[in-house]
């Protein structure tokens, strides 16, 4: 996957406000090119601290406008506060393959690692994608 520098902030600034909750939002491209980042309210109301969930309704009008622009959705980006950037099994277990999953640390309310992760074709985990930083 490939990130402008300057996305790779907004996503940061994002994350680090909704802190100490997990915070989520979606990634916009073409070929793991992410031109857009669109900002997502966590609708997990059970441990919303630990997970997250993007309202079904908001995530089909994001995709209908990125397909009517000629983007794709590539991607969604979530927090893990003060955890590790990896993914979890709730992760897992809600992933969908083919789509980025960019996981962030947000420790005491500051973005700290960023990392991607790909759904594996049999769904057993996630594979660990290079994240090229555009400038």
């Amino acid at each position: 996957m490939k990130i402008p520098r300057s996305l790779l902030r907004q996503i940061h600034a994002h994350l680090e406000a909704g802190y100490p909750r997990e915070a989520c939002g979606v990634l916009l491209g073409k070929d793991r090119l992410v031109t857009e980042f669109v900002a997502a309210g966590n609708s997990q109301t059970d441990s919303p601290q630990n997970r997250y969930s993007i309202d079904p309704l908001f995530y089909r009008q994001i995709e209908r406008d990125a397909d009517r622009r000629g983007l794709a959705l590539i991607g969604i980006c979530h927090s893990h506060p003060d955890a590790a950037a990896s993914p979890s099994k709730f992760d897992r277990d809600h992933a969908w393959p083919m789509l980025s999953y960019l996981i962030v640390t947000v420790r005491a309310g500051q973005a700290c690692d960023s990392r991607s992760w790909l759904l594996r074709e049999d769904d057993s985990g996630f594979t660990e994608e290079q994240v090229d930083i555009l400038d």
